[in-house]
This record gives C-alpha cells, sequence and structure tokens, in this order.
C-alpha cells in the first residue's frame, strides 16, 4: 500500500459514524493544530499522513493554471502544497473527501520557513520583529467521483493574513526561542502559544494564521458536500474556549 518515496502514516482520528450518504472526511495533515481546528467546525474525520510535500509530484496543468495568485515562487504556493498532500492520500482512499492545507511565512517576498536550528529561529523573530508579514494557508479539497456533490473536483483556495509584531528585545527573542516552542513552525513563532503575546495585530483570518482558516474550511467542505458543519465564527469561539485563549483585542473580519 505504500508508494515509493512516500510513508504512509496514520495518526489520531475520530471515530466516522453517520449516514451512509455523507461523505468520508480525511485531513491530510499531521497538524495537531489543524486537527484541533477542524473538530471545533464540527467535522467527522480520519487523518492520514504522507510526506508528499517533500516529493515533486508533476503538477498538471489544469492544477497550476486554477492556482491562487500568491507572489512566491511556484515550488513555495502554499496551495500547490496543500494539493500534493490531498492529491497524495486521494489516491490511497478514493472514496473520501480529503482535505489538505499547508501554510507559509512570507515578508518582503521571501519565504520564511520552519528553522534549522535556535539560532536560526533567533534570526527569523529578529527579522519579523516591528514588522508586518503575511501568513498564507493553501486549501485543497478533492472530491471523490462517488459524491453527490462536485464528483471528482478539486477545489483550491487561498487565504491570507497580515500580522504585525511588536518591537521585541533580543532578550525576549532568545527567552521565547528558549522555549523551544519556535522550533517546528514556520516563521519561527506559534500563534496559538506563547508566540501570541508578541503579535500586536492581526488583518484577516487568525484561524489561517494558525494553519486552517475557518471560514474558507467551512466553504470548501460545503462545496464538497460535507454536512453538518459548525458556522465559523461559532467554530472559532469554541476553538479559543478548548485552547484557554482570551479573544484577540484587534478587531477580526474573519474566523
Amino acid at each position: 500500500m505504500h508508494s515509493p518515496g512516500l510513508a504512509l502514516r496514520f495518526g489520531k482520528a475520530h471515530v466516522m459514524i453517520g449516514p451512509m450518504d455523507r461523505p468520508r472526511l480525511v485531513l491530510a495533515s499531521a497538524s495537531p493544530r489543524r486537527f484541533t481546528l477542524l473538530t471545533a467546525l464540527g467535522a467527522t474525520f480520519t487523518v492520514i499522513t504522507t510526506d508528499a510535500e517533500t516529493v515533486a509530484l508533476p503538477t498538471p496543468p489544469a492544477i497550476a493554471t486554477a492556482l491562487p495568485a500568491v507572489a512566491v515562487s511556484p515550488d513555495a504556493h502554499p496551495t500547490l502544497l496543500a494539493w500534493r498532500k490531498a492529491s497524495t492520500v486521494a489516491a490511497l482512499v478514493p472514496d473520501a473527501v480529503i482535505l489538505g492545507a499547508d501554510t507559509i511565512v512570507v515578508i518582503a517576498g521571501a519565504v520564511l520557513n520552519k528553522p534549522t536550528d535556535a539560532a536560526h529561529a533567533h534570526a527569523m523573530l529578529r527579522r519579523l520583529a516591528g514588522r508586518t508579514h503575511t501568513v498564507y494557508t493553501g486549501l485543497c479539497v478533492v472530491v471523490p467521483s462517488s459524491s453527490a456533490t462536485n464528483p471528482g473536483a478539486t477545489l483550491l483556495a487561498v487565504a491570507a493574513a497580515d500580522v504585525t509584531f511588536h518591537a521585541l528585545t533580543d532578550a525576549a527573542i532568545a527567552a521565547y526561542v528558549a522555549t523551544g516552542e519556535p522550533l517546528d513552525k514556520a516563521g519561527a513563532y506559534g500563534f496559538q502559544g506563547l508566540g501570541r503575546r508578541m503579535v500586536q495585530a492581526v488583518s484577516g483570518s487568525p484561524s489561517a494564521v494558525v494553519g486552517l482558516p475557518l471560514a474558507l474550511t467551512h466553504r470548501l467542505l460545503s462545496s464538497a458536500g460535507v454536512l453538518g458543519l459548525v458556522e465559523p465564527t461559532v467554530a472559532y469561539a469554541r476553538w479559543l474556549q478548548n485552547q484557554e485563549k482570551e479573544p484577540q483585542s484587534w478587531p477580526s473580519t474573519l474566523p
């Protein structure tokens, strides 16, 4: 069942119970943050992950043409990376609706991936301090051919949010890096964790910064025939409560 170059891993999953005509939903991401956000949205799903994002799968012309505009190189496009994850899992579970997602941090045209070590994380945060950067989360939903809604469709989208950091001292950056939180996060910070304290404001979807834009995910999954989802603003409030987070102090136009 394993494809060359792909390591199939099954993560923590919900037990899927529902009417026979309800599409089975699979989250093609190992991110615990996406898991909790999709759970808050009321979805019933399983997690299946591969290393597809690290494999340079050929991009079909139809996918390349349909990618939403993002000012980064094609190889770094978050929606393309989401498509790689979703399409690989779709080949393994062809009867399911597959949701893939990928998040990147961009400042002054440069993509900040996960830091390689503590010094790299410190340098990234020094670059972000006192400035505004953009977080893009790309989504891909693959709909099975057996679906009654949009059968065989591949739905692509991206959400963007501008994030402004407070000015930060080197001591404050060093203290944050010492917690270890930045080391597995794009841009070297976790918005859902201690990194939230560094954020002065967000313009756009705060859940996109965490890794799964709730309003956009709700729209795509509904278009794929996934029923029973919670309204996005309610889902975001539920997620904040579950994470024991206070609502943000800045105005938010999207959950």
